[in-house]
C-alpha cells in the first residue's frame, strides 16, 4: 500500500507542534506542558525514546522524538504539509470497491484538489474543539474568559484573581503555574478527583508500577482497598477538598505533581460546582460566592467531530461513537475507513495509536477479517451498556479504555500478543520482566507480524534507560539500605510468585475463564 498523508500544519507533531498563538480548529498546548506518561511507556513499539531524553518529556522533547521517528522510517516523503481536508465521501463505485474521494485545499495556493483512494485513516484527534458548557451568567461576566486551549503562559496574569472551571490534567497544570504569579487561584469541580504524581515509590515513574500485567490481573475487589489507601497515603484527598463524589472505582485520576502542594501552601482553593456567574465573580452550589474575579479559565475538556465526513458514516450519539473496538464504523461495509486515536486511555496514547494503525492496515490488506456489520453493532451496543453501568455520566468515559487489555485485544486480532506460557516455561527470567515489569510497547513486537529484533533488548533495558538521564553525578555509594537491597528484591520475588500461585489456584478452583477488568 502506498500512503499519502494530508497535514494542515507546516510540520509533523500535531498537538506537540507548539505555536505561540492558539488557532481555532487546531490543537494547542501551553508552553510549560510536559507529557504525563513516562518515555518508556509512551514510545512507539519499534523505536524507543533515546535514553538521554527526560522520563517525562517537555513538548519540545516529544516533538523531537517524533521527528527522529519520521526520519528513521523516512515518512516525510509521504506527507503533504499545509493541506486541509475539506471532504471525504464515498466514491460512486463504493459498494463494489470501497473507494473514497478526498477533497483537499492546498493552503499555500488556495487550489482545491480531489483524489481517489482505496482506504482512509481518520487521524484528526480529539483535542482541538474546546468544550465550553453553557454556564448561566457567563456572558455577563466582565472579566476575561478563555479555554485552556487558548492559554500559553502566565505572562499577563500576574496579580490577578483567577477562577478555573475543571480539574483535569490541563486545568491542574494551568492552575499550578498561575498560582505562582497570580494573587490567588480558585478551582471549581463538579465531582472532584484523585491526584497521583509522576514519580511513585522510590522515585520510579508511576506508570511503571501502575501498568503491569501482574497488578492488573489481580481481582479488583481485592485490590480496591489497597489502591485506595495507597492513593491517599501521601495526601488524604478529603482534607484537601479533592475527594470525588462517587465510588473510588467509578472515575479517573488527575496527574499532577504540584496541585496538593499548592493547596496546602494556600495559593489554590478548591470550590464546588458553579451555579451561575455574576458580573464580577461566581456563585457555587454550596451557597458560597466569589467576588472580584479577574479571569475565568474553562478547563472542561474537548469535543470531537468529523466535519469532513457525512454523519451517517460515523454515528455519534450522546458523545458515544459507534465504532467497533473504537476504530471501525460499526455498520460500514466494506470496512475501508478507520478512525485512529479516538480513545481515552489510562496510560500512554502513542502505542495505542500505533496498534490501531497496525490492525487497520492488516484489515485493509485482507490479512485480518472483521465480523459482519450486525455483529459489530451488537458488540458496540454491549460496550455502551458497560460504560453506562460502570462510569459516571461524562463524555470522556465513552472513550475510556484500559491500556494493556485494549492493546492485547487488538494484538490478538493481529497475531502479535506475547505468548506468556511459552516464556514462563522456556525463559522464566524474561517472563518475569514481561509479566511483573512495566508493560512497555516493545512487548507487542517480540513475535507475530511486525516482529522487531530489538524488542527484547528494549524490554530488558527499561530500568537502565529510565535512570540514565538522572545519573549526572556518582551518588549513594554508601547508602545503608543498599546493604539490604538484594534480600529485599529476593523476598519481593518470592512473595510475588506465592501470590501468583494462590491467585491461579483461586481462578482454577472457581472456574473463571477470564480475568477481571477485561473490557
Amino acid at each position: 500500500m502506498e500512503p499519502v498523508c494530508f497535514e494542515k500544519d507546516t510540520d509533523i507533531g500535531g498537538l506537540w507542534n507548539y505555536h505561540d498563538k492558539a488557532k481555532d480548529g487546531d490543537p494547542s498546548l501551553y508552553n510549560s506542558c510536559q507529557i504525563n506518561t513516562s518515555k518508556e511507556m509512551t514510545c512507539y513499539s519499534d523505536f524507543p525514546v533515546p535514553k538521554e531524553f527526560p522520563n517525562f518529556m517537555a513538548h519540545r522533547h516529544f516533538k523531537r522524538y517524533l521527528q527522529l521517528y519520521a526520519e528513521h522510517f523516512k515518512l516525510k516523503k509521504y506527507i503533504k504539509f499545509q493541506y486541509n481536508v475539506e471532504k471525504i465521501e464515498q466514491a460512486p463505485d463504493f459498494d463494489d470497491t470501497g473507494s473514497w474521494i478526498i477533497t483537499v485545499t492546498n493552503i499555500k495556493t488556495g487550489k482545491i484538489e480531489r483524489e481517489k483512494v482505496d482506504f482512509v485513516m481518520v487521524c484528526n484527534g480529539h483535542l482541538h474543539e474546546p468544550n465550553i458548557p453553557k454556564f448561566p451568567g457567563l456572558d455577563k461576566f466582565k472579566g476575561k474568559v478563555l479555554h485552556t486551549h487558548d492559554y500559553k503562559t502566565f505572562h499577563g496574569y500576574e496579580g490577578k484573581r483567577i477562577l478555573i472551571v475543571g480539574i483535569g490534567n490541563s486545568a491542574s497544570d494551568v492552575a499550578c503555574e498561575l498560582s505562582r504569579h497570580a494573587e490567588h487561584v480558585y478551582m471549581s469541580t463538579r465531582r472532584g478527583t484523585y491526584v497521583i504524581q509522576r514519580a511513585a515509590d522510590y522515585g520510579k515513574p508511576f506508570d511503571h508500577d501502575a501498568i503491569n500485567r501482574f497488578s492488573q490481573s489481580l481481582p479488583w475487589s481485592l485490590m480496591r482497598p489497597i489502591h485506595y489507601n495507597r492513593i491517599n497515603q501521601r495526601y488524604k484527598h478529603s482534607n484537601y477538598g479533592l475527594s470525588p463524589n462517587y465510588p473510588f472505582d467509578a472515575g479517573t485520576v488527575t496527574i499532577s505533581d504540584d496541585l496538593p502542594n499548592r493547596i496546602i501552601l494556600g495559593t489554590i482553593n478548591i470550590k464546588t460546582n458553579v451555579t451561575t456567574f455574576t458580573e464580577r465573580g461566581a456563585k457555587f452550589d454550596d451557597g458560597t460566592e466569589l467576588d472580584n474575579i479577574d479571569v475565568v479559565i474553562i478547563g472542561t475538556g474537548f469535543n470531537y467531530s468529523f466535519p469532513f465526513l457525512e454523519q451517517s458514516i460515523v454515528k455519534v450519539e450522546d458523545h458515544f461513537p459507534y465504532l467497533y473496538e473504537l476504530v471501525f464504523p460499526a455498520e460500514l461495509n466494506p470496512p475501508t475507513l478507520a478512525v485512529i486515536g479516538l480513545v481515552q486511555p489510562f496510560g500512554a496514547l502513542p502505542p495505542i495509536l500505533e496498534m490501531q494503525a497496525r490492525w487497520a492496515s492488516r484489515v485493509f490488506s485482507r490479512n485480518c477479517k472483521l465480523p459482519s456489520p450486525s455483529k459489530r453493532m451488537e458488540i458496540v451496543e454491549k460496550r455502551r451498556q458497560f460504560i453506562k453501568k460502570k462510569y459516571v455520566d461524562s463524555p470522556r468515559y465513552t472513550l475510556q479504555i484500559y491500556f494493556i487489555q485494549y492493546l492485547d485485544k487488538l494484538a490478538e486480532k493481529i497475531g502479535c500478543k506475547p505468548n506468556f506460557w511459552k516464556y514462563f516455561f522456556t525463559d522464566p527470567k524474561f517472563w518475569y520482566k514481561l509479566y511483573c515489569g512495566p508493560a512497555t510497547p516493545p512487548q507487542w513486537r517480540i513475535e507475530g507480524p511486525g516482529k522487531w529484533e530489538g524488542a527484547r533488548d528494549a524490554i530488558e533495558r527499561v530500568e537502565e534507560k529510565t535512570w540514565y538521564p538522572l545519573k549526572t553525578r556518582d551518588a549513594g555509594a554508601h547508602e545503608a539500605d543498599g546493604l539490604y537491597d538484594g534480600w529485599i528484591k529476593l523476598f519481593k520475588k518470592i512473595g510475588i510468585l506465592i501470590i501468583i500461585f494462590l491467585f491461579l489456584r483461586y481462578v482454577i478452583s472457581n472456574g473463571y475463564a477470564t480475568f477481571p477488568l477485561k473490557l
